[in-house]
């Protein structure tokens, strides 16, 4: 393993101009090895800004960015422009700017495409890939597993945002107005988890999603259903931690399963009851198997380090062995990395102690009968 780049550096925002003339809007944050955070189409940096806070306040250096046309970016004069090949070379660009040599890559939803296709471009330039609730091919016909309405649907949405794109705008933008009736669908829908989604975290993406050109949206959409990763996953020569939820509906835990099959010592992490935006339901347990992650596989503490982070996170988990435990299986021969199993202790409620039966009263404390009523016939 190379050893990584440490950066040392001192947190700013800025904008990129970009060779075609829009701005791409960045921050940075923190100091030491990078890591670069990117986005899932129609978004902004909505799922990674608590995460890359966090790990900026702990020994790393973090990078957020907007694709063109998203959130502070600017729009692309021609909204065919914004591709999968585009926002490559923009995030090289990004680190040259930055003057960042090689960095982890996290990406959510699209951005783990994203991250796929840099790495194939610049292999030298990536010391970790961490794809979160993404996929490897074919973004479209995973939705909600239905390989042959989903594409049909988005054929649909894409003709209408095509030619009738200031109807489609209109219609994005009504959630936007009602953002309480929105929120309370999803959650009933099971999109987002009904109770471990946070809720102030819809109407800024509502609003943003109100702002975006439909067709910078299809157009980005259409690069993340055509592209196809399969011969590139066997080749990774980094380490890869792949992040799923077993209640994604957008990118089934089953694809995550297969991107880590194919993928040379891979490690997956599968989230419990985890959605599409598990990043901010479950933050906690992410950060926690991502900092694992990157200590062990990418930027190895010094051992006196390492033993105290390790005693940190046994004396934080609330059971009785180091929650994420990766266990070490062999298939085909060659020793892999197979996900934290869940073997956790089962719930079980405590037993009621058992009620007291009440001795049968005596004769004198039975209830004396009111004047005018007969007493009640007795039970047989």
């Amino acid at each position: 393993m190379e050893a990584p780049i440490i950066r040392r550096t001192r947190d700013r925002e800025g904008y990129l101009a970009t060779a075609e003339g829009p701005r791409l809007w960045y921050r940075i944050e923190g100091s030491g090895p990078t890591l670069a955070f990117q986005n899932g189409v129609g978004v902004s940096t909505t799922f990674w800004t608590a995460l890359a806070r966090r790990f900026a306040r702990n020994g790393f250096s973090t990078v957020l960015w907007d694709y063109r046309g998203h959130g502070r970016s600017d729009p692309p004069k021609d909204p065919h422009n914004v591709t999968l090949e585009s926002c490559v070379a923009d995030l090289g660009s990004l680190l040259d700017h930055l003057e960042v040599e090689r960095a982890c890559l996290l990406g959510h939803s699209m951005g783990a495409q994203l991250g796929w296709e840099f790495y194939r471009a610049h292999p030298q330039r990536v010391s970790a890939l961490v794809p979160t609730l993404g996929t490897y091919r074919d973004a479209i016909s995973s939705f909600f597993d239905m390989p042959r309405l989903a594409p049909f649907a988005f054929s649909a949405a894409e003709f209408m945002a095509e030619n009738l794109t200031g109807l489609v705008k209109a219609f994005t933008a009504l959630p936007a107005l009602q953002p309480k009736i929105a929120d309370r669908l999803i959650r009933k829908l099971s999109i987002i988890h009904p109770t471990l989604s946070p809720k102030d975290w819809l109407p800024p993406y509502l609003e943003h999603m109100a702002g975006l050109d439909p067709r910078v949206f299809f157009s980005l959409a259409r690069g993340i259903r055509d592209h196809d990763a399969s011969d590139l996953l066997p080749t990774i020569q980094v380490p890869v931690l792949v992040v799923a939820g077993d209640r994604d509906f957008f990118c089934p835990p089953r694809v995550a399963r297969e991107m880590a099959e194919k993928i040379p010592l891979a490690e997956l992490l599968v989230i419990p009851g985890g959605s599409h935006a598990a990043i901010i339901e479950q933050p906690a347990l992410i950060e926690k198997r991502l900092e694992r992650f990157l200590r062990e596989r990418v930027v190895p503490l010094d051992p006196a380090a390492a033993s105290v982070a390790a005693s940190e996170v046994v004396a934080a988990a609330p059971f009785d062995r180091p929650p994420f435990q990766p266990i070490l299986t062999r298939r085909g021969g060659e020793a892999r990395i197979a996900p934290w199993s869940s073997d956790f202790p089962a719930f079980s409620p405590p037993s009621s102690p058992p009620r007291r039966s009440r001795p049968p009263r005596s004769p004198r404390e039975q209830p004396e009968t009111p004047p005018g009523r007969s007493p009640p016939p007795k039970k047989p």
